[in-house]
């Protein structure tokens, strides 16, 4: 017999090998299955015949898994996982219930939290899971993640959610007498404060893409005291540490409250704020309120 057809012999009885494997016992596997202990111990020693090699040793008191049925029974209990986790998932695709949704630190202490409450009001129910690194969308575990970056992102379905622009904030009152910030990137006794994540991640968030942009002279040996997240730059800004630079969706909620206040124009920026996700979940009415719940909230 070939492997292809031992393998047909072999897979529909995974779920039968797996329960066995969990409850080391054909009673208890065949009433977690529903089935008859016999029609377990018939089918078992079918597929014995069939394979050449017992799968158990048998007593009155237990059953012991052979060389040959650990092997089986470990293959069965990995594919059954694999079924049940896609079940998972697909169920959570047919049906409303809370979005599982990945943003980055900054973003959610700076934008999302101050929002959540109308999400709920527009009948969201969000878990958030706040984490700097990029979500792996493959175990399943995120349904969607907000990115900010160039885009798209090949292999996952993206919807551009707002572009950016960049812009140097302050405490107010830190740049006295109304000098301009092309006098003050040259003296030395300012203190720039960056994002040292946002220099090196491909985002051009950085002082000299800002420069650049803006037309204006920058030193780029000149120290500035770093931070590995935006938020961070900006509470240092409001603790009057320094000039910080500040983008899109970070920057409003201060300045509304007069924590800060911007200290140079507005330079759009080649990233942008993208909500990503596998296709299917894309395909979803929680996927479909999620997207009007951001693209409202960020207009």
């Amino acid at each position: 017999m070939s492997r292809a057809d031992l393998i047909g012999r072999v897979s529909p009885l995974a779920p039968v090998l797996a329960a066995i494997a969990r409850e080391n016992s054909f009673s208890k596997a065949a009433e977690k299955l529903g089935v008859h202990q016999s029609a377990i111990s018939h089918r078992i020693t079918q597929l014995e015949e069939t394979l050449g090699f017992a799968l158990f040793e048998r007593t009155t008191r237990q059953i012991t898994p052979t060389e040959y049925g650990r092997v089986l029974c470990a293959a069965a209990l990995e594919t059954v996982g694999v079924w049940d986790g896609a079940f998972d998932r697909l169920e959570k695709f047919r049906t409303s219930g809370t979005v599982r949704l990945s943003v980055s630190s900054a973003l959610a202490m700076k934008w999302v939290l101050p929002n959540l409450a109308s999400a709920q009001e527009a009948g969201l129910e969000i878990a958030l899971d706040v984490n700097d690194r990029q979500v792996d969308f493959t175990n399943g575990t995120m349904d969607a993640a907000i990115r900010f970056g160039a885009g798209p992102y090949p292999g996952l379905h993206s919807s551009l959610l707002k572009k950016a622009a960049i812009v140097p904030v302050a405490r107010p009152g830190y740049i006295a007498g109304g000098r301009g910030l092309e006098d003050v990137l040259g003296d030395r006794d300012v203190t720039l404060l960056k994002d040292a994540v946002g220099e090196r991640d491909g985002t051009d968030f950085s002082w000299g893409y800002y420069c650049a942009q803006a037309g204006l002279s920058f030193d780029a040996d000149r120290k500035a005291l770093a931070f590995d997240r935006a938020d961070l730059v900006l509470q240092a800004a409001i603790n009057g540490m320094g000039i910080g630079l500040g983008r899109t969706l970070l920057i409003e909620g201060d300045i509304a409250q007069g924590f800060l206040a911007p200290v140079g124009s507005a330079v759009p920026m080649k990233s942008a704020y993208w909500l990503v996700c596998r296709a299917e979940f894309a395909k979803t009415e929680r996927h479909a309120k999620l997207l009007a719940w951001l693209k409202d909230q960020m207009k």
